[in-house]
């Protein structure tokens, strides 16, 4: 199957985002050690235990890295850390739309394959520059009926909203 284009993530503002979090655990952690007048030891300790937030941190941003984008002729595929986590063939796509997922801005993708089908969360805002260039590419090979809303309302109860300008 050739590759048609390969879609990379923006991940400039996670890690400025994890390095200002680092940057206030360290303070906020330095200015009670100081205020309780802990002892050069157990300031130590507590580096020690803030490498714990680096460790997680770079997992957590490796893994935002490694996701791809790939379109082939055939098939829209997702993938993390190497492993194919959604392959839809284009045929098979029912419906692209706006989506949220435990509060994260998603895409969703509605297959349907015979009787069965499924509901592709692929992340928003990685790939947020190239989504116009993923719409424009499934709408020429699935049909513009395909593509759904892009407006998200906020629900009764839900404090946040989501609504592109």
């Amino acid at each position: 199957m050739r590759v048609v284009k390969v879609y990379f993530p923006n991940t400039k503002g996670v890690f400025t985002l994890m390095a200002i979090g680092y940057v206030i655990l360290l303070a906020g952690g330095s200015a009670l050690s100081f205020i309780l007048n802990e002892t050069l030891v157990q300031w130590t300790s507590f580096l020690m235990q803030s490498l714990l937030y680096i460790v997680v941190c770079s997992l957590i941003y490796l893994s935002i890295k490694s996701q791809r984008i790939i379109i082939t002729e055939k098939y829209f595929v997702l993938k993390v850390i190497g492993i194919t986590r959604h392959k839809v063939d284009f045929e098979h796509i029912r419906e692209v739309r706006k989506g949220k997922m435990s509060g994260s801005l998603i895409m969703e993708i509605h297959a349907k394959k015979g009787s069965y089908s499924k509901v592709c969360p692929v992340p928003f805002l990685p790939f947020s520059e190239a989504w116009d260039e993923l719409l424009l590419t499934i709408e020429r090979k699935c049909g513009s009926d395909v593509i759904g809303s892009m407006d998200l309302k906020r629900r009764k109860g839900e404090i946040r909203s989501w609504k592109e300008t």
